[in-house]
């Protein structure tokens, strides 16, 4: 089988509550502005026609939220998402181990966290050429040309885009 293009969609969770001092942060919800963004964007991946085949995202609470709002803008089940505690209590690796493991029937991927996971994903899949910070609801577009999502390398090239809900205003 030839290579194909598959695309990677790494966003980190809207903004969050800081309102409940005694709330554990796995809790935290996302704020007002944070449940603006959250659809908003899910809607710009609609209006590009970028709708993942599978979502890995943390089952913290303010990822949940951020991922929930995507998914009903892209009218795709919950069942497109899997809930991966690694995304909240370890580091790129487990981002990269995430789509790494995808369905290889996959042709787009998301990932649905927390920085500075997210940013060091975003940085190790561009081989090191992240020049911003990742604000609260943003997503990066990677492709990368393979049959395999065990094959993705880290490479320059693969890192199409950047776009926050400030780009979208």
């Amino acid at each position: 089988m030839g290579s194909k293009t598959k695309k990677v969609l790494l966003m980190r969770h809207a903004k969050s509550s800081w309102n409940s001092p005694g709330l554990k942060d796995f809790d935290r919800p996302l704020n007002k502005r944070g449940e603006k963004d959250a659809p908003r964007m899910g809607e710009y991946l609609k209006e590009l026609q970028l709708v993942p085949d599978q979502i890995f995202s943390s089952p913290a609470a303010r990822a949940k939220s951020t991922v929930l709002n995507v998914i009903q803008e892209l009218e795709l089940p919950e069942s497109t998402i899997k809930w991966d505690e690694n995304l909240y209590f370890k580091g790129s690796k487990a981002y990269i181990e995430a789509i790494r493991n995808a369905d290889d029937s996959s042709e787009i991927v998301m990932t649905v966290g927390h920085n500075p996971m997210t940013e060091d994903t975003i940085d190790k899949l561009s081989a090191g050429s992240l020049t911003i910070a990742i604000k609260t609801a943003t997503i990066a577009c990677f492709e990368f040309e393979t049959d395999s999502w065990k094959n993705i390398q880290f490479e320059k090239k693969a890192l199409k885009w950047i776009v926050s809900p400030k780009d979208l205003k």
